[in-house]
């Protein structure tokens, strides 16, 4: 019986370095995706998929303790959901929203190669090819604005459409973009 409260329950010390360590961790995860989450999302490769996993792994051990009990589970993924709620409401805040670090991003506008932004996100020309190729695009010159969204995924604009301003709100210099755009259909 022993043995059975040993690997269900949690002492109240036990308890306190879950929800610390809990916190910790998720503070530092989120500090390394929010360094390279742009470029992870939006071309993982097996490499990255497996750091992911390990990083996982190491940190799911590290957050149980010594000793992984069902008490201990359940106390982490609980603060897991309340630390993630709260961090979510600030990153939905207007101070937070103005201040965020990564936006949309233009790589391609009006048929030309933004390299400097594609080495910036960690990518290269053959990742965005494979995007355009997905996109049905077979030209560079069909190509308005090609943005990689905050989440990794890539938006492809073109040429042969008007783009509205609202469609690059969010973009990293948005007003520059559509004043290029506008410059190129004269």
């Amino acid at each position: 019986m022993d043995d059975l409260v040993f690997y269900l329950g949690l002492p109240p010390l036990g308890a306190l370095a879950v929800v610390v360590s809990t916190i910790v961790l998720y503070l530092a995860i989120t500090t390394l995706l929010t360094h390279a989450g742009q470029r992870l999302y939006a071309s993982p490769s097996s490499l990255d998929l497996a750091v992911v996993t390990v990083l996982g792994a190491i940190v799911g051990r590290a957050i149980l303790g010594q000793v992984p009990t069902l008490s201990g589970g359940l106390l982490a993924l609980g603060t897991l959901f309340v630390v993630e709620s709260v961090a979510g409401r600030v990153r939905r805040s207007d101070r937070m929203l103005a201040r965020r670090r990564h936006r949309a991003v233009a790589v391609m506008v009006a048929g030309r190669v933004e390299r400097h932004e594609l080495h910036r996100l960690g990518l290269d020309e053959s990742v965005l090819w494979s995007e355009l190729r997905g996109a049905g695009v077979r030209t560079p010159q069909e190509v308005a604005v090609v943005v990689v969204e905050p989440d990794g995924r890539f938006s492809v604009l073109r040429r042969d459409e008007e783009v509205h301003p609202a469609a690059l709100t969010g973009v990293k210099h948005s007003v520059e973009l559509l004043e290029r755009l506008a410059a190129v259909a004269d």
